[in-house]
């Protein structure tokens, strides 16, 4: 009785072919998953604490923002100004929401952002853009980090351009 996958009944010249195949085939596989679905990126500094701490790994889907728009309370790798410098922050404000920082909080469309990932206190200042209400232009977006108080973000460089997003994190890896 022969075996469905017996590898006797294929001459030694093509096994090293199928073998050489299926290397090459889950090579170029690695290369296309990581470089178009899935990725892992590295937290570098802690803007995001307590959410995400320094050394932390997550990965990140770089397919999702293909089928439908990012979302508020998405956490996001975006290309910084700079091509070779990525940040994590998460999104607050949508394109053409109107956003105002006051008293410690964020306002969004003139209601208070519910933001229920950051720990209670949090107070978030308006650093460069104060108290003004600013609206936010087409496919720009606000982002900020949880630790407000050390977070370099929309306050500072305006809003993220959305050809600028790397992808929506997803599962964190730990470190």
């Amino acid at each position: 009785m022969r075996r469905l996958f017996d590898y006797r009944t294929v001459p030694r010249e093509k096994r090293t072919l199928i073998l050489a195949g299926m290397l090459f085939g889950s090579i170029l596989s690695f290369f296309l998953i990581s470089r178009f679905v899935l990725t892992v990126g590295v937290v570098e500094g802690a803007s995001m604490a307590p959410t995400l701490q320094d050394g932390d790994r997550y990965l990140i889907n770089r397919l999702v923002y293909r089928f439908h728009d990012p979302r508020p309370g998405d956490m996001v790798e975006f290309r910084m100004i700079r091509a070779d410098d990525y940040s994590v922050k998460r999104i607050v404000a949508l394109p053409g929401d109107v956003v105002q920082i006051k008293q410690g909080r964020v306002y969004v469309n003139g209601r208070m952002a519910p933001e229920p990932y950051l720990p209670p206190g949090v107070i978030t200042d308006g650093k460069a853009i104060r108290s003004q209400a600013f609206k936010l232009p087409d496919n720009m977006y606000f982002v900020l980090g949880d630790n407000r108080a050390v977070s370099m973000d929309s306050r500072v460089f305006g809003g993220v351009h959305k050809s600028r997003f790397v992808g929506r994190l997803g599962i964190k890896l730990g470190n």
